[in-house]
C-alpha cells in the first residue's frame, strides 16, 4: 500500500516536472479534495472528509494529512470532483504549473497554483461539459471527455489570453505497440 485514507479518488496523476503525485478524491456528503500523495501517507478517510470531522469512532492518528485544497457540495462548488493534471504543453501560456480539474456534477473547470504550500484556484469556465476525465499527449497538451456527448476537447490558448477548448480529433495517428512479444502488429 502506497497510501492510505483516500476514500474514492477519481484520477491520480503525476507533475512531469516536479514528480509530484496528484489526488482527487470524491467525497461523501459534504466536500471534495485534493491531495499531495506522498509515500505513507494517511489522508483520514473515514475519520475525515476533508478537514472536517466525519466519523471519529476508533480514530487514534493525529497525523492525518490535510488537503490542499477543498470545496463544499454546491452550486458555486460542485458534488463529484474530476482530477486532471498539471499542466505542462505549450499552447496555453497562462495554464503552466497549474493544476486543472473539474466539477462533474456542476461542470465548473478550475486551475489551481500551488507554490511554497500556497493555493489559489481560479474558475477556468462554467462549461456545458461533464468532464469525466482528462488526459495528456506526448506534448503534454492537455484534453478532457464530455460525458454527455461523447467527444473528447483540447485546452488551446486564444489571441484574448482565455482558455478555450477545440472539439478534436481532426487527425488520428495510430503507433505501433512496443514492446508486446505477444502481438507485435497494431492495426
Amino acid at each position: 500500500i502506497y497510501a492510505y485514507g483516500l476514500r474514492n479518488v477519481w484520477k491520480f496523476s503525476f507533475d512531469s516536472q516536479t514528480n509530484q503525485l496528484w489526488g482527487a478524491d470524491v467525497g461523501q456528503n459534504l466536500i471534495e479534495e485534493i491531495n499531495l500523495i506522498e509515500k505513507g501517507g494517511n489522508y483520514g478517510w473515514r475519520c475525515f472528509e476533508g478537514t472536517r470531522n466525519y466519523n471519529l469512532s476508533n480514530c487514534t492518528s493525529i497525523n492525518d494529512i490535510k488537503p490542499i485544497h477543498e470545496y463544499f457540495h454546491n452550486a458555486d462548488g460542485g458534488y463529484s470532483i474530476t482530477g486532471g493534471y498539471v499542466y505542462r504543453g505549450r499552447q496555453v501560456s497562462e495554464l503552466i504549473g497549474k493544476y486543472i480539474y473539474a466539477d462533474f456534477v456542476t461542470t465548473n473547470i478550475w486551475e489551481l497554483q500551488y507554490e511554497n504550500g500556497t493555493v489559489t484556484n481560479k474558475l477556468i469556465a462554467k462549461s456545458d461539459y461533464s468532464v469525466s476525465t482528462f488526459g495528456v499527449d506526448e506534448k503534454n497538451e492537455l484534453y478532457f471527455a464530455n460525458y454527455n456527448n461523447g467527444r473528447i476537447y483540447k485546452f488551446v490558448g486564444t489571441p484574448t489570453s482565455k482558455v478555450g477548448f477545440n472539439n478534436i480529433p481532426t487527425e488520428f495517428k495510430l503507433y505501433q505497440n512496443y514492446p508486446n512479444p505477444f502481438n507485435p502488429k497494431t492495426t
